[in-house]
């Protein structure tokens, strides 16, 4: 008699459980991006090194001193590396398939070594804020990379020796 009514139990768990999984997995759905290596319909390349002047908060950014040389090296093959001013970062990116500017950075590693302050908290900002990138303008010798959904900025300057 109790197994009865715990196998009644177990198959109305499993019709609930049935019933509800459409709801569960729609409400789970993303829209999949494509990445891309060449980005549409523009002249303009990231491929190479670029050296970080100044990020922050668009209209306040903080001015990165000379002596720590943060940079950033797109590499043709999808892959990222550089220097956040304390340790070496690698990664990837790709252009957002069908755009001319927006693009995707994930950042799936770094060395683990102890700076002083204030470098340690400038690589933090850094090192987080390189994967909120969305979009890039290049004009010139200069590239902005905007991040928090275009309320942030890093401003580039393209290495000469790349």
């Amino acid at each position: 008699m109790k197994t009865d009514s715990m196998r009644a139990r177990f198959w109305q768990g499993m019709a609930l459980g049935i019933l509800l999984m459409p709801v569960v997995l729609a409400g789970c759905s993303k829209t999949q991006q494509v990445l891309v290596r060449e980005p549409a319909a523009t002249t303009q390349t990231l491929e190479g090194r670029w050296d970080l002047k100044r990020f922050g908060p668009v209209g306040q950014e903080t001015s990165i001193p000379s002596e720590h040389q943060v940079f950033i090296d797109f590499a043709t093959d999808g892959k990222i590396s550089g220097f956040a001013g304390c340790n070496r970062y690698f990664g990837g990116w790709g252009y957002l398939e069908g755009t001319k500017d927006t693009i995707r950075v994930w950042r799936t590693g770094s060395t683990r070594m102890a700076c002083p302050e204030p470098v340690m908290t400038l690589e933090y900002r850094f090192l987080e804020e390189i994967t909120r990138v969305s979009t890039f303008a290049i004009e010139g010798n200069e590239l902005r990379l905007y991040y928090n959904e275009g309320r942030g900025v890093m401003q580039f300057t393209r290495n000469s020796k790349s």
